[in-house]
């Protein structure tokens, strides 16, 4: 079920435990009325500790924040500004605004969530910053909630998480200054902190040609919003594959094209079928397509890394009875604090020039990666 998908990867059981208890489906966890004592009894927090984590209060520790933050934005709750203002420790809080844009039906896990949202919740204490998580529907173009709330609450600056439709960046960087993580908007002042995706994938490939590969494939999801990201990370993989020597085969990659349009089911369907043909590994773009690409594999009879070996990116906890996945790390607590360091430049320099940060990854080895299948 969704709600297991979702909590499974949370490090507070009894949070888990109450959700089960209120037996909250997926239309309701994204639909029902959100207060501050729903967030509480889903996460088995005081009313006060959330009000508080809300509030950004340096009595409560980041994780918990975190935590809160990201259940308030799953069930689209949203603070008044006179919480805001109030929760402040000063006459006028610095306040920054944090969209976070995702789909209510997404499903994916949440390491990438919470770490950014620790992060940020570190640095803005330090930095006596107020915080306004905001939720953002992608397929919203007009985007006026959010223009309304840079107004009400006030905003000096704002933080954007997860791809956006270019038009609703551009309304957003007219009004408040911003920066985003992750997604690099060219074309205005909006700074980008990102992971250095080129060397990321460079590893993964590497360790892959060490394993005496020579034909690897490319491996994607399609989603609702165009994602830079995975083009990046594809043109990262020709680029690793003439580094190590390697020729780039076309017809090996799945979902990278325009055009492309397979569901996950479809695509590991390809995925076999390139394999059958003398595909001994795929990079996929992200671990959350790799974990399941290598359930889908295994049951159609292709063993990881038996008969194909598989990497992922992002450093996400491998899901119970998966081969744990090579993959590379991304330190996104550190992209969370930056990004405040960068937001505090952008709004005293606001015609500086742009800046895109990157940050390391770290490769890590796991159980997916073997030799290829003998001829």
């Amino acid at each position: 079920m969704w709600k297991e998908k979702f909590f499974d990867q949370m490090e507070n059981p009894t949070a888990i435990k109450a959700l089960h208890n209120e037996c909250i489906t997926h239309q309701d966890w994204v639909m029902a009325s959100a207060n501050q004592q729903k967030i509480a009894r889903i996460l088995n927090l005081s009313q006060p500790t959330v009000s508080r984590s809300l509030a950004n209060h340096p009595a409560i520790n980041s994780q918990t924040k975190a935590l809160v933050w990201e259940t308030a934005v799953r069930l689209g709750y949203q603070q008044k500004v006179s919480q805001l203002r109030r929760g402040g420790r000063s006459a006028k809080p610095f306040v920054a605004g944090i969209v976070i844009s995702i789909p209510h039906q997404f499903q994916a896990k949440s390491e990438t969530f919470q770490p950014v949202l620790k992060g940020l919740s570190e640095k803005s204490t330090a930095e006596n910053i107020m915080l306004d998580v905001l939720h953002h529907e992608p397929a919203d173009v007009e985007c006026k909630s959010i223009l309304r709330r840079v107004k009400q609450a006030g905003w000096q600056g704002c933080i954007l998480f997860h791809p956006m439709p270019e038009p609703v960046v551009r309304k957003i960087e007219k009004t408040v200054p911003c920066v985003s993580i992750i997604e690099n908007y060219r074309g205005g002042l909006i700074d980008c902190l990102d992971v250095d995706q080129s060397e990321g994938i460079y590893g993964l490939v590497k360790q892959l040609v060490d394993a005496g590969h020579r034909r690897i494939g490319f491996y994607s999801w399609v989603y609702q919003v165009e994602t830079p990201w995975v083009q990046r990370r594809a043109g990262s993989f020709v680029e690793s594959l003439y580094r190590c020597g390697l020729s780039f085969r076309e017809e090996d990659c799945v979902n990278v094209h325009v055009n492309d349009s397979l569901d996950p089911e479809q695509a590991a369907k390809k995925a076999a079928e390139r394999i059958r043909d003398g595909v001994t590994a795929f990079c996929c773009a992200a671990d959350h397509q790799a974990h399941p690409l290598i359930r889908e594999l295994e049951e159609m009879g292709i063993q990881v890394p038996g008969d194909c070996s598989v990497t992922g990116f992002d450093g996400i906890e491998t899901p119970p009875g998966i081969t744990q996945v090579s993959t590379v790390r991304v330190p996104y607590d550190e992209l969370g604090r930056s990004a405040v360091d960068q937001l505090l430049r952008r709004v005293e320099q606001p015609t500086a020039p742009r800046r895109h940060l990157l940050v390391d990854g770290e490769v890590v080895r796991g159980e997916s990666v073997g030799s290829p299948p003998k001829s």
